[in-house]
């Protein structure tokens, strides 16, 4: 028997109905895959039996992977890696990382992260789950993705615009922190960094995370960017946002 957790739940691939039998007696068992209905248990075409994780027009959803419910499709072989793609073998997280075009469901991460939601709640309201640890782990996973960060900070940046802050506007205002000749050194020198940063002065590493210093931003921390001196307080607020959870 194989056993394996899937979003909190124990799930399993029983060598035979013997095995099947003793944990489940009185269960319902398919025979045939192609028409068992989602959350079923079925044999395979080698005689294990699973349960159907998940069906829809596309195929069907197991720990042996995913499967098309077509004629030439046979549901067997061993357990996947990665039971959410038809490339069983690649991990999860190398699937999100090698993804090029964001999903429905990441579009929708980035904008409630976007509008100053909770990184992790972001994660609950848009993934299938509702793990907090596991929310935690995909959601910083999520953030460090350029697709991801680029999609944050288009829509944080019509949020700016809306209120009258454009990068002319943040440029000038970090320059007057520089220039002000009654300022704090610390707070001089985080402004210059800055603008390293975004002059591509530091490596891209560290170009990117001064990029996720501004996600997610509040209505309410929009308005308060109209004051210089309270930016470099909001920007730190909203960098840890992940790691105090």
């Amino acid at each position: 028997m194989y056993e394996r957790i899937v979003k909190g739940k124990k799930e399993f691939i029983f060598d035979s109905e013997k095995e099947f039998r003793e944990y489940l007696p009185l269960e319902k068992l398919y025979d045939n895959w192609k028409e068992t209905p989602e959350g079923s248990y079925t044999r395979t075409d080698d005689n294990k039996i699973l349960r159907i994780l998940k069906k829809d027009k596309v195929g069907i959803r197991t720990l042996l992977g995913m499967f098309r419910t077509t004629n030439n499709y046979k549901l067997e072989g061993k357990p996947a890696k990665n039971i959410y793609s038809f490339a069983k073998d690649v991990n999860h997280l190398e699937a999100v990382k090698n993804r090029k075009k964001p999903t429905s469901r990441e579009i929708l991460f980035a904008r409630y992260v976007a509008d100053g939601e909770d990184a992790i709640e972001a994660y609950l309201k848009s993934f299938r789950t509702n793990n907090r640890k596991y929310a935690k782990t995909h959601a910083k996973f999520l953030l460090k993705q350029e697709r991801i960060i680029r999609m944050i900070s288009k829509e944080n940046a019509e949020s700016l615009k809306k209120i009258g802050i454009d990068s002319d506007y943040l440029f000038e205002k970090t320059k007057n922190i520089i220039d002000n000749l009654d300022g704090k050194d610390s707070d001089k020198l985080r402004a210059i960094e800055l603008l390293m940063k975004i002059k591509d002065m530091f490596p891209k590493e560290e170009k990117r995370e001064a990029l996720t210093v501004f996600q997610g931003f509040s209505n309410e921390h929009l308005k308060k960017l109209r004051k210089a001196d309270e930016v470099k307080t909001i920007a730190h607020a909203e960098r840890t946002m992940i790691e105090d959870k």
